[in-house]
């Protein structure tokens, strides 16, 4: 929906139905804006970028790498 200045000076309720509809992180409920918060999609919802990667890590730290084993020869 495009805004103008001129519209929302005469019916300010017009920026009401914009926020109404704007998806929020499943995890910490933060409006979600894709230049500001970030929005990344999981399989659980969009999640803000600081959610995401804090997700992505606990979900490393499960499962490390193991190192090489030992070198013969």
């Amino acid at each position: 929906m495009v805004l103008l200045l001129k519209d929302l000076a005469e019916n300010p309720e017009l920026l009401d139905a914009v926020w109404a509809n704007q998806e929020s992180c499943r995890k910490c409920g933060v409006a979600l804006q894709e230049t500001i918060t970030g929005k990344r999609k999981t399989p659980a919802g969009a999640a803000c970028s600081d959610c995401y990667y804090e997700l992505l890590g606990e979900v490393i730290e499960q499962h490390p790498i193991a190192s090489a084993g030992k070198r013969r020869g």
